[in-house]
């Protein structure tokens, strides 16, 4: 594991320089051509050099994004691979042609009207130019020749400095200088590439292409392009708008701002390059524990990377810039808020594009861009740049956080023996599924600043770990590890049934309880497939084992966050009374609330199931009052304890109701 870190510091720090190293050099390029052709010749550099890369790139569906997991995954020493990989190059790069060279007329008229038509229907061959570099670095990741990609990163942007000054040599000025230097700068450096490739044994043992193949990759790339181009659009929806309703100084202001910030992405960049590949190599456990170890870690260096240059933004914009431009220095700072946990976001993406899952990647961009498409649209017509900063500092946060999520909901696990004998599982539906998904990810999106207070409260106030982390029995009568906050100083000694009175309950702890922020953490564990928002309570195995026989069958489904009989007996203080407080718990109480919770499971229609969400939250949101859940008749009359959603678990629970209540309610069935 120590070599394998030093392997990867070492990876990334070269990824940095390389990444780093063209970015100085586009910088340079950028200014030679502003010295050279003025404001115009910019402006045509940066069309030329991103819209045949964008066509090129969706022509190939992906090819680039998906060739390091079919080099470096399952298919890694299946002889069709690579070849497969250059056939399905060659072919889009004589489609990307064809398609620019029949487009270049409309092409010409809406973007370059100082070029003609003839020369822009020859800057099509850098489509095909781009292809040669693009599919090379791919392979040179996907092959574990970090080192050589490295190379053709910083090599793309610098030759294109020797290569304009040849075209200007032989006289090539304005657009047609440009064109033929950016076609010359990605031959060299195909060519280099390629000849390296080649020299380590790219195509040794290769056969021949297979259409099958050829199909599986294009579907993997296009599952990961469309997270691509959402990812485009969350960068650049506010610069659209902005230009729209503010005109283009304010969003010139703008653009230095969100330059400016985006430099810190140079971090998530390079860990997703880097990781990628490693991850496709390894076994599943071993590649999502790796992931979970490298989140936190590359998350923090993004947040420590942010403070220098949030600190730095006042004194350098305007100095850079000119004066007009001290308006970008808020907008650049709320930015890198944004911003601040992205490197959590690059490992992410690495870990699905590396297990074969980029279309969850694409999934949780789209998220991000449904939030900024609704801030874009609240906040920039009242706040112009500060709001197009605000609106897309969330959805970078809201992106992170649904990537965050579907890496969690992917984790992967041995199968683990029963610890009850409940009889077959009874899985949850497909819709009541995606209802879990939906409902867990946004409140994990909405609730995550608040669990990171309360977790830092909870460590304070216990003087130990924030996250409770217990056995429960899970559908099938299979165990999992439940999550809460901590809300109860370990070590004491006491009942698995916890009572209102208990003393290990610290008073953080029972505002925790009362309001059932200490369940939060359970969205969790309904994101990997644990639980479920809706059913029985997830019974401890020791409690589960003292369960009557007949019982047992509550244990097939999936347990939940709520429930009826959570509901029911949220409110109630009859364990204070009893001498053994586990034993009347499962002789008074165990009977009725498997029959309340199968009476629920046998028939979970997504009305009763939205219903009982309702509710829960009502009851949760009135922060200690109760609401009323059930009929008059069925209602035990108790006056309130402080729990939680049913907060009846061992060492982390709290109280039931009165027992001849209890049997008069299951007297009334």
């Amino acid at each position: 594991m120590r070599s394998l870190r030093k392997l990867s510091r070492s990876a990334l720090s070269g990824n940095l320089a390389a990444l780093g190293g063209a970015l100085v050099a586009l910088s340079i390029a950028t200014l030679v051509v502003a010295r050279a052709g003025g404001p115009a010749a910019v402006g045509d550099y940066a069309l030329l050099r991103i819209m045949p890369w964008l066509l090129a790139v969706i022509v190939s569906g992906g090819l680039a994004s998906a060739s390091a997991y079919f080099l470096a995954g399952p298919t890694r020493d299946d002889p069709q691979v690579r070849p497969t990989l250059i056939a399905m190059a060659v072919a889009a790069a004589v489609a990307s042609l064809l398609i620019w060279v029949v487009a270049s007329p409309a092409i010409r008229a809406v973007f370059f009207h100082d070029l003609t038509t003839a020369l822009v229907a020859w800057a099509g061959l850098k489509a095909t130019s781009r292809l040669f570099v693009i599919t090379a670095k791919a392979a040179s990741q996907g092959t574990g020749d970090l080192p050589g990609s490295n190379w053709l990163i910083f090599l793309e942007e610098l030759m294109f400095l020797p290569a304009y000054a040849v075209a200007l040599m032989f006289g090539l000025r304005g657009g047609a200088g440009i064109i033929a230097a950016l076609i010359l700068s990605d031959v060299a450096t195909g060519m280099v590439g390629w000849r390296r490739l080649v020299r380590r044994g790219y195509l040794a043992g290769s056969s021949k292409p297979s259409p099958v193949l050829a199909r599986r990759i294009y579907a993997f790339g296009m599952r990961g392009q469309v997270g691509s181009i959402m990812t485009l659009v969350n960068l650049r929806l506010d610069f659209m708008i902005i230009a729209l309703l503010a005109g283009p100084v304010v969003l010139g202001v703008y653009a230095v701002a969100s330059k400016f910030a985006e430099l810190l992405r140079l971090l998530p960049t390079a860990f997703n390059w880097v990781f990628y590949p490693s991850f496709a190599k390894q076994a599943p456990v071993e590649a999502w524990r790796r992931a979970a170890w490298l989140m936190p870690r590359a998350a923090a260096c993004t947040a420590f990377a942010a403070i220098p240059l949030a600190s730095v933004a006042g004194p350098v914009l305007p100095l850079l810039y000119g004066s007009d431009f001290a308006g970008a220095v808020l907008p650049s700072q709320l930015l890198l808020v944004g911003l601040t946990v992205e490197g959590a976001a690059g490992v992410v993406t690495a870990y699905l594009f590396g297990r074969g899952r980029p279309g969850l990647n694409s999934l949780a961009t789209a998220g991000g861009v449904v939030v900024t498409v609704a801030l874009d649209l609240l906040l920039i017509p009242r706040l112009s740049l500060l709001g197009g900063a605000v609106a897309s500092s969330v959805a970078y946060l809201a992106t992170t956080s649904l990537l965050v999520t579907c890496f969690i909901a992917v984790r992967p696990s041995a199968p683990a023996p029963a610890a009850i004998d409940a009889g077959p599982a009874a899985p949850t539906g497909t819709l009541r599924r995606l209802i879990d998904l939906a409902v867990a990810g946004i409140a994990l999106v909405i609730a995550g600043p608040l669990l990171l207070v309360v977790w830092l409260g909870s460590r304070i106030s216990t003087g130990a770990s924030g996250i409770y982390r217990q056995e429960r029995v899970g559908e099938g009568g299979v165990p999992f590890t439940m999550l809460k906050i901590r809300s109860m100083r370990p070590g004491g000694a006491g009942p698995q049934v916890t009572v209102e009175s208990d003393p290990r309950v610290t008073r953080f702890g029972r505002l925790l309880r009362a309001t059932s922020i200490d369940e939060l953490p359970q969205l969790i564990n309904i994101i990997r497939g644990d639980m479920t928002l809706v059913g029985a309570r997830p019974e401890t195995v020791d409690l589960a084992r003292r369960y009557a026989p007949e019982l047992h069958t509550v244990f097939r489904h999936r347990p939940g966050l709520t429930g009826p009989a959570q509901l029911f007996f949220r409110w109630s203080d009859a364990l204070d009374r009893a001498d053994d407080v586990e034993l009347a718990y499962l002789q008074d109480q165990v009977p009725l609330r498997v029959a309340m919770d199968l009476d629920y499971l046998e028939r979970p229609t997504v009305g009763r199931t939205l219903g009982l969400i309702a509710t829960t939250a009502a009851n949760v949101l009135h922060l200690g009052r109760r609401v009323n859940v059930l009929p008059p008749s069925a209602r035990p009359a108790c006056r309130p304890a402080a729990g939680g959603m049913d907060d009846l678990s061992a060492g982390e629970a709290s109280s039931p109701v009165p027992a001849d209540g209890l049997r008069r309610a299951a007297t009334r069935g």
